[in-house]
């Protein structure tokens, strides 16, 4: 499995490996709003186009990827924000493509049909900032520049003439920029924990269980001292990453403030203001603590504009002002490598749109690929009127290729050598047509005595095989002894240490 790297500037998108040197930009492609792109599914790349009401569709990944417009889904007016719900009964299947415009307005297509199921004129008094689906596509989270952010039921949305919000917080004072659930939540209902980052300077974060709570429950409130942008969420929740005009800094939720000591900054006491400081050598971390104060490490000191994070959580992408996005060192805080569009230009403005996804290590998956034999697929058109949901509609669905799976040599040795030549021949071979000459007049005339001679040959082979699976059965079992005696050894040494401890 590969990282793959998607971002946008107001006139480029580039695609690129996050730990390769593969890199590619897409033809005729760029936004000016934030979070103007998405994926959709595991192939394709859906870019809302600036002053234009127009979404162009590339296909990045699988057979028949290429750097230029594959197709083109025309609008009832220019979006800013997209994104897609997946169908949570078949993953990697969207479902719906949700689209806003600089107006508030909130629009809900039924993707793989292109009805237009519903429109909320007014979801946000002033523009969404952006859209996300949660908890397998059962909710949407919207936040907009009117300072609230609002939670809808995706049923709500595709079956009532004038959805509402079941939650609506609205504590930030100027407009939310940015938010992040984190990944600990529930399959089936609201759980976890919500971020928001604002122009006001502060980071909010948001309790969801609602198990425990009737509605989000605020439980801390993080100050800065610039207006944020972005933000990032690690993978296990330990910490988050938050960016603005005077750069992009750390703020760790398990804070030591010494050395046996570890305060949790997210605990359900009740809300708390913390402002957050940069780091200074000899500083008393207990009495900066007792005073309101936390240190939060400087990743970068450019601007940041969007931020993702590896799957890990060891790698930090954040993109800035400039058009290019720097890969940092988590650990070390240091610029490992800086990716930017092939073709440089002053007037490419900031990083609009980021997506970090993996996807297979596949040697045929090429956006330069010529092969033209794979089924081409397409989008239906987006309906311009909302669909009167009166009886059945067709929705359209292909199902991807299924790949073999690879054999291990210890579970059959016979399939994984007939797997071994077949890769083999698929190399060799330069094209679709298979060059292997075969003379059916002489085969019978030959077949005689190549038996014969083919028998001493064939003996010496399969006592060489029999060897081979000798030797495999032999380490297999010097293996379990070590594993039993490494266990053995495991085992008294925590005896031992009981003891001692005793």
């Amino acid at each position: 499995m590969e990282e793959q790297l998607c971002f946008s500037t107001s006139s480029t998108c580039t695609v690129a490996i996050l730990n390769g040197a593969k890199q590619t930009d897409l033809k005729q492609c760029g936004t000016e709003f934030r979070n103007g792109t998405v994926r959709v599914g595991y192939s394709h790349l859906f870019v809302a186009q600036r002053r234009k009401a127009v979404i162009n569709v590339y296909k990045i990944n699988g057979n028949g990827s290429r750097e230029s417009v594959e197709q083109r889904l025309a609008l009832p007016e220019p979006v800013s924000c997209l994104e897609v719900v997946e169908n949570a009964e078949k993953p990697d299947t969207p479902y719906l493509l949700l689209a806003s415009t600089p107006t508030g307005k909130l629009f809900v297509w039924e993707l793989m049909s292109g009805n237009l199921l519903a429109v909320k004129p007014l979801a946000h008094y002033q523009p969404i900032t952006k859209i996300q689906s949660v908890v397998n596509g059962k909710y949407v989270i919207t936040s907009g520049a009117d300072a609230r952010l609002m939670i809808w039921q995706t049923v709500d949305l595709v079956t009532q003439q004038d959805p509402k919000p079941i939650f609506t917080l609205h504590d930030h004072t100027l407009g939310i920029t940015d938010f992040c659930v984190s990944n600990a939540h529930a399959k089936t209902h609201l759980s976890g924990k919500l971020f928001t980052v604002s122009q006001d300077m502060t980071l909010r974060c948001y309790d969801l269980n609602l198990d425990v709570w009737p509605q989000p429950q605020l439980l801390a409130t993080f100050t800065f001292p610039s207006p944020l942008e972005c933000i990032a969420l690690d993978p296990a929740d330990r910490a988050c990453y938050v960016g603005g005009p005077q750069g992009v800094y750390q703020v760790n939720f398990y804070y030591s403030i010494s050395s046996n000591q570890i305060l949790n900054l997210l605990n359900a006491d009740g809300n708390r203001i913390i402002s957050c400081v940069e780091c200074q050598p000899e500083r008393n971390l207990r009495e900066l603590y007792a005073m309101g104060q936390i240190e939060c490490p400087k990743i970068l000191d450019a601007s940041g504009t969007q931020l993702a994070i590896s799957m890990d959580g060891s790698s930090l992408v954040v993109g800035d002002t400039s058009g290019k996005c720097s890969v940092i060192d988590v650990y070390s805080k240091q610029s490992m490598k800086e990716i930017q569009s092939i073709v440089v230009n002053e007037s490419c403005g900031e990083v609009t749109g980021l997506t970090l996804n993996l996807i297979d290590q596949d040697t045929s998956e090429s956006l330069v690929s010529t092969d033209k034999a794979h089924t081409e697929f397409k989008f239906p058109n987006l309906q311009k009127s909302v669909f009167t949901r009166e009886g059945l509609h067709d929705v359209y669905y292909q199902a991807p290729a299924e790949k073999e799976g690879a054999v291990a040599p210890l579970d059959d040795f016979e399939e994984y050598l007939d797997q071994v030549a077949s890769e083999e021949n698929a190399f060799v071979q330069l094209g679709s047509v298979v060059s292997t000459v075969k003379i059916v007049d002489q085969i019978k005339s030959t077949a005689e005595g190549t038996q014969a001679q083919d028998e001493p040959s064939r003996q010496e082979e399969s006592k060489e095989i029999l060897e081979m699976q000798e030797n495999v059965r032999d380490i297999t079992n010097a293996y379990k002894d070590l594993r039993e005696m490494y266990d053995k050894l495991l085992r008294e040494h925590q005896t031992l240490s009981l003891k001692s401890e005793q």
